[in-house]
């Protein structure tokens, strides 16, 4: 799942946090990827006043947090000043994205 809207202008940012959350249900996320580009990351951000569908996010987001689900974070992106407790975030740079998109069976972009 490749998350580039920006969630403090746009619902699709928290709609595929929604979506990827009943892709992963099956396995407990362990064979999903979240990579976050642009303005994605503040979905990630404790103060989450500022994102659209701020409420939906509240009741998904801790399902990927309890799973472990890492995060990946776009090199270029825009990093919230703190994140969620507990979140898994991993930094990728413009290949590691490439190179999931290619190994990745399917992909989302939103």
């Amino acid at each position: 799942m490749l998350i580039r809207a920006d969630p403090t202008k746009d619902h699709r940012a928290v709609e595929a946090v929604r979506i990827a959350l009943g892709l992963g249900s099956h396995n407990e996320g362990q064979d999903l990827t979240l990579v976050l580009c642009n303005r994605a990351p503040l979905l990630l951000c404790e103060d989450n006043s500022e994102i659209v569908d701020a409420e939906t996010l509240e009741r998904y987001l801790p399902v990927f947090i309890e799973w472990g689900t890492p995060f990946g974070i776009a090199a270029d992106a825009v990093i919230p000043s703190r994140y969620l407790p507990d979140c898994v975030t991993k930094p990728m740079t413009m290949t590691d994205i490439a190179a999931s998109l290619k190994t990745a069976e399917r992909v989302l972009v939103f």
